[in-house]
């Protein structure tokens, strides 16, 4: 058999897929750890992609012997022979290279010694040809031969035995307990979402208890929820979602004892797959339908209306995507899954139908050969490619022609599969009927289909007695593992329905996918018409003339070229026009001078200030069109209805016929797996079963979008609100009596002061330098913080910098700051460790921990957070008395703002002692404290008296010290505090 001739012409026209090159791939590591990703050198061929280079590394995690001889005691065959580890040394395999020879080889190697092959000569030709397939990615392997594929033959390795998958439940139709056992289904499915998501709630509850213990100080108050609000609110949340008293309790006194609670674990959910239920469905059920006859379950089981039967089942798969239907027999097993990528099978002058001959001949035989005789099915060659195909030669998917072109390449495959069971002696699959074309009926690219199927023999001629397992031809779901490995557009059967991709260049961005392209060529257009497509469909990637929103209608408006340029990079990155216009796009400068925004328009707005700059809801969409276009080509108005039908996204309807197409002419099934929309009704699901059952398909499994209650998870808000039920509202009656109504407001935003009060502090945690910013309302409330890490890297510096905006809105919009610092304090990340330049703040778990234990310290007396009381923290001597004041005066001044005051403020003024100290801790250094009268022992050189009465004093501040301290002295007064006369 020559082979090779076909491949040594591809390689001519394609040497880049055989041009091999190293690349450093990054292992998967734990996004939270500083320690960066290990990198892992990879071989493969310059045309792979950066995703199925990834695919492929994690395929090949099996290490293997770095060296090996051959096995004693085997016989060699065309020069192969099976190797042993030489050594104990092992390592991963380094790419494509070695992984392709071991698979290709013990293919080879199990031909020849079936006594298939003439000589060496035949022997290296199908070797060659299966590597070449491989490597241009013309057939791709399932996952399970990736990895182990010839390990044993090629290094001595066991293989590893497959899971063992769960049969499917299979119910009859027809069968006395069908509708119980369809009952029960229903039942186990919603049972298992039931539990599903009380395992999630309950271990989200339990968790949040033991973290609010941890998160708050105090011995004995952190386990108390009278002391500890967030304490109190998890047990309140956890009672109300339904969690047991017995569990929350626990809870509490598991942390009270330091000690996790390691049942939690167990309530995660453990995603297994769920075990198949397949309904066996009779033919006859087809007519019944028809005619809406009884539906009989047996001698015993009774009967009941053929449509409410069928609607029973419509209402389950819609409900649960359960069962799965099957309208007739067919294998079950699958063997050694090989992948043919039909798309890749084109070039510029069409479909090389050589190729694919020689690709399904070479591989229909060495699956054969290399399967044990008593294997029901030796492996499966599964379609894959199909819509691709299609599209690139200008056939719409739902067509006459598109599902006569699917059958007839899946007939032209049997054929080829045929002749090679003919040769190896194994059961050979059947051809259907005969698929013929008209002279002008294909386009060109497909013409040599035609020829082919009119050159394929019908007539079977074995040359070997029909003793071994026959190799199945198949369309079967493709394994996410492998999937990135195809790099095509589209995988099965399966239609395209976005003519739109990413870009992986350096310019990024959408661009068309290669098969929407060839397809516009092969319908006549030319290239300025498939660059006015591409434009719909891939948008222009800039708002330069765009309608509604442009860039010129802005420049216009004067906003300066700086400005525009970061808009229009930011919608180049793929952002909406809606949000790439914002007050930081812009400047507030800008805002305020150019566009005549005000301070409360640019605060509330500055995220999308469209709206403020006059635009409307229609110039953002169509300026979104324009720039990022509409991902299809089905609607673009240069193209004629007919052309726009090669584009368009197929119909469930149109699915299902397709999938019947092509069952017509192979052995194997179609495994169609319908989507269908979340708005399907059960009469949808109805109408697709008759279909099917009519058509006579195999095999049907739908679902719809969004049905059981797993789907819905992602989308309930447990945190959002109370999930008890609602208390009755009272009934109101209209009455004559006139009644004052209070109505309640939304909260509204509290402006700040343009000139506000606040502090700055600066500390080092963990050897990272952070600057806290507070500004302040009238009334001293903190209103807002900015957060300055500048040494740190820019995302991290970003972040922080948002955070903190996030934090303000919220202040100012009302939420108690007692809210953020419950939340935020005692959180750990790092950076994390020492502080410094903090006095009340020595250690802190992370940035986060220590910025709100400094704001619940300074704006809520919050001592519980600060491992040094205020008092003793040195604010400026406070609490000490006069005497130890006098020390300290020159302190006060650091205290006010000479900014803020203008320069209005006095050389003179100190604080008072104890003006802001909490009488819990007046006591420190044995002061007394009572209530507010204050008792000073003041000695002069000339009397000691002691001053109890506040009222003695004049009320005017010493002109000398500052303090409120003058009395009355002769026609003269004297300060108390420092002795000055006058």
């Amino acid at each position: 058999m020559n082979m090779l001739d076909s491949f040594k012409e591809w390689l001519k026209t394609a040497p880049e897929a055989a041009t091999i090159e190293a690349r450093e791939i990054a292992q998967d590591h734990d996004p939270d750890s500083d320690v960066p990703a290990a990198l892992r050198s990879i071989r493969l061929p310059a045309t792979w992609s950066e995703p199925a280079a990834r695919a492929l590394c994690d395929l090949l995690d099996t290490p293997r012997p770095t060296k090996t001889r051959a096995k004693p005691g085997l016989k060699a065959y065309a020069g192969l022979v099976a190797q042993i580890p030489a050594g104990q040394d092992r390592a991963l395999e380094n790419g494509i290279e070695p992984t392709i020879d071991r698979l290709s080889g013990s293919l080879t190697w199990a031909v020849a010694r079936a006594g298939l092959l003439d000589d060496t000569a035949d022997a290296n030709r199908l070797r060659d040809m299966l590597a070449l397939s491989m490597l241009g990615r013309f057939v791709v392997p399932e996952a399970d031969l990736w990895r182990h594929g010839g390990a044993d033959w090629a290094y001595g390795d066991s293989i590893p035995d497959s899971p063992d998958t769960a049969s499917p439940i299979r119910i009859s139709a027809s069968a006395q307990d069908a509708p119980e056992r369809l009952r029960d289904v229903a039942q186990n499915e919603l049972r298992a979402s039931v539990l599903d998501v009380g395992a999630r709630v309950m271990k989200d509850r339990l968790s949040t208890i033991g973290e609010a213990c941890r998160r708050c100080s105090g011995e004995t108050e952190r386990f108390d929820p009278r002391q500890n609000a967030a304490l109190a609110r998890a047990m309140r949340q956890a009672l109300r979602d339904g969690v047991p008293e017995v569990a929350v309790e626990r809870a509490l006194a598991l942390a009270q004892q330091g000690a996790d609670d390691d049942t939690l674990a167990g309530l995660a959910p453990e995603h297994l797959p769920p075990q198949r239920c397949v309904l066996d469905v009779a033919p006859s059920l087809s007519e019944a339908l028809e005619q809406d006859s009884a539906w009989s379950f047996g001698p015993q089981g009774g009967s009941v209306r053929a449509r409410g039967f069928r609607n029973t089942i419509a209402r389950s798969i819609w409900s649960f995507g359960a069962p799965q239907l099957s309208f007739h027999e067919s294998p079950q097993e699958t063997g050694s899954v090989v992948y043919i990528d039909l798309a890749r099978f084109l070039d510029e002058t069409g479909l090389r139908t050589d190729l694919l001959a020689d690709t399904v001949f070479a591989w229909t035989t060495a699956l054969s050969v290399s399967a044990k005789t008593d294997d029901r099915v030796a492996g499966t060659l599964s379609i894959s490619g199909l819509a691709p195909l299609l599209m690139a030669n200008g056939i719409a998917y739902d067509s006459e022609l598109g599902r006569k072109t699917a059958a007839g390449l899946a007939r032209l495959m049997t054929g080829y599969m045929r002749q090679a069971c003919a040769q190896t002696g194994a059961m050979a699959p059947s051809l259907g009927s005969d698929i013929t074309f008209d002279e002008d009926e294909l386009p060109p690219g497909l013409q040599a289909l035609s020829d082919a199927l009119k050159a394929l023999p019908t007539r079977f001629e074995a040359k070997a007695a029909l003793s071994r397992p026959g190799v199945l031809l198949s369309v079967l779901p493709v394994d996410t593992s492998i999937a990135p490995l195809f790099d095509t557009d589209g995988l099965g059967v399966a239609p395209v329905t976005n003519a739109i991709t990413a870009d992986f260049s350096i310019s990024g961005g959408s661009v068309l996918r290669s098969c929407a392209r060839d397809g516009l060529t092969a319908l006549g257009l030319n290239a300025s018409q498939i660059e006015t497509a591409e434009d719909h469909a891939a948008g222009h990637g800039t708002f330069k003339g765009a309608p509604g929103i442009s860039f010129e209608d802005l420049m216009l408006k004067g906003v300066p070229l700086d400005a525009l340029e970061r808009i229009d990079d930011s919608i180049a990155e793929g952002a909406s026009i809606r949000f790439a216009l914002n007050r930081w796009s812009l400047g507030d400068r800008v805002c305020r001078d150019v566009l005549r925004l005000s301070h409360d328009v640019i605060a509330e707005q500055g995220q999308s200030l469209c709206a403020a700059a006059g635009y409307s809801d229609s110039d953002v969409a169509i300026a979104d069109r324009f720039a990022h276009g509409s991902g299809q080509l089905d609607d673009a108005p240069s193209l004629s209805p007919d052309q726009r039908r090669v584009f368009s996204a197929p119909s469930n309807r149109a699915q299902l016929a397709m999938a019947a197409a092509l069952e017509s002419q192979m052995s194997g099934v179609c495994d169609t797996r319908l989507s269908l929309a979340a708005e399907a009704t059960i009469d949808d699901v109805a109408d697709l079963f008759d279909l099917a059952l009519k058509v006579g398909l195999r095999q049907l499994s739908m679902r719809r979008t969004g049905s059981g209650l797993f789907d819905m998870l992602p989308a309930i808000d447990f945190d959002k609100g109370d999930y008890t039920a609602e208390p009755q509202k009272e009934r109101i009656i209209e009455r004559t009596v006139e009644v004052e109504r209070v109505i309640e407001k939304p909260a509204a935003r509290r402006k700040l002061p343009d000139r506000r009060k606040g502090y700055i502090q600066k500390a080092t945690v963990g050897g990272h330098k952070v600057y806290l910013h507070t500004g302040e309302f009238d009334d001293g409330e903190l209103g807002e913080i900015f957060i300055d890490m500048h040494k740190e890297g820019a995302a991290f510096r970003s972040l922080m910098n948002n955070f903190a905006i996030a934090i303000s809105i919220g202040l100012q919009y009302g939420v108690p700051l007692e809210e953020y610092v419950d939340a935020f304090v005692f959180t750990r990340f790092e950076p994390a460790g020492p502080v410094e330049g903090n006095d009340s703040i020595q250690h802190a778990t992370s940035i986060l921990d220590y910025l709100f234990r400094e704001l619940g310290v300074s704006y809520l007396g919050r001592d519980d957070l600060a491992e040094i009381s205020p008092d003793k923290a040195d604010p400026g001597g406070l609490g000490q008395g006069v005497e130890q004041e006098k020390l300290l005066q020159e302190d006060a001044s650091r205290f006010i703002s000479r900014g803020f005051s203008r320069g209005q403020v006095p050389d003179n003024i100190l604080m008072f002692a104890g003006a802001n100290k909490k009488a819990a801790n007046a006591n420190d250094g044995g002061d007394i404290i009572q209530d507010e009268i204050v008792q000073i022992e003041h000695s002069t050189s000339s009397s000691s008296r002691p001053v109890s009465d506040a009222a003695a004093y004049l009320g005017d501040p010493c002109p000398e010290c500052g303090h409120f301290t003058l009395v009355s002295e002769g026609n003269g007064s004297r300060c108390d505090a420092c002795g000055w006369t006058s």
